[in-house]
């Protein structure tokens, strides 16, 4: 091979590579100036309008909706349904030997934190108990967990308080209907006064019942004399009703 031909395939070769030299820094830069892309692509679409105005065209945004159909956000967690407690299914706790004082109003304060249950503890125990003022030194108490120990009662935990409110209502009754008959027969008029106060305890532990639930005496009309109703309607009229503390 002569000297001209050895120098033209020289020349040739160095004009091949520096074209290749060219080519892959024009490759280089085209993927850079592509990367720097995506990246900016990618930080508009999670920060959204908080990139530079004018970046982006206005249409841009909707995007973003785009992704938040594709990838919602998660549902919050419903809370959990509270326990139904029975109030029938209750088991004694403990029992209570009664000292000079105890009452099933003091009980009830004492032990559940809220008088006005105590037509449920007496309720409890109203076999050993038909007065339910008839407390004395020595009795036995069987003490039971209280109703609504969380403060919020359930509808069964009502009903069963206001079918011992009834009880502890018709008790009264019961029993002052048996004194004002007992001073007829005996000419006491103790007995006869001692019935009637029995009796006017029946209709304000009827409106004492009302605390819990201003439409309890709807609720159990056809169970309750008419006329302790009326008695009971004009209490609220005259006091309002007692309210929850």
């Amino acid at each position: 091979m002569s000297g001209l031909q050895s120098e033209l395939l020289r020349a040739e070769a160095i004009r091949n590579l520096e074209t290749y030299r060219v080519g892959r820094r024009h490759v280089i830069i085209m993927m850079i100036i592509i990367g720097l892309l995506d990246v900016l692509a990618i930080v508009y679409l999670v920060r959204g309008p908080g990139l530079p105005e004018g970046l982006w065209p206005r249409e841009a945004p909707a995007a973003v909706g785009v992704l938040e159909r594709i990838w919602p956000e998660p549902e919050p967690e419903p809370p959990p349904e509270p326990e139904l407690r029975d109030p029938d299914a209750r088991e004694v706790e403990f029992t209570h030997f009664v000292r000079w004082g105890d009452t099933f109003y003091t009980l009830s304060r004492r032990y559940w934190d809220d008088e006005h249950l105590w037509p449920d503890l007496w309720s409890l125990n109203r076999e050993r108990f038909p007065d339910p003022d008839f407390i004395a030194e020595r009795d036995v108490v069987a003490v039971y967990p209280r109703l609504a120990p969380d403060g919020e009662f359930q509808e069964a935990e009502l009903d069963r308080l206001f079918q011992a409110y009834l009880e502890a209502y018709r008790a009264y009754q019961r029993v002052g209907d048996d004194l004002i008959a007992e001073s007829r027969r005996t000419g006491r008029s103790w007995q006869r006064r001692l019935g009637r106060i029995k009796q006017d305890k029946s209709k304000w532990l009827l409106y004492s019942a009302l605390r819990f639930d201003e439409g309890y005496l709807e609720r159990y009309r056809e169970k309750i004399d008419t006329a302790d109703l009326q008695i009971v309607e004009n209490y609220i009229e005259r006091f309002g009703t007692p309210g929850r503390r």
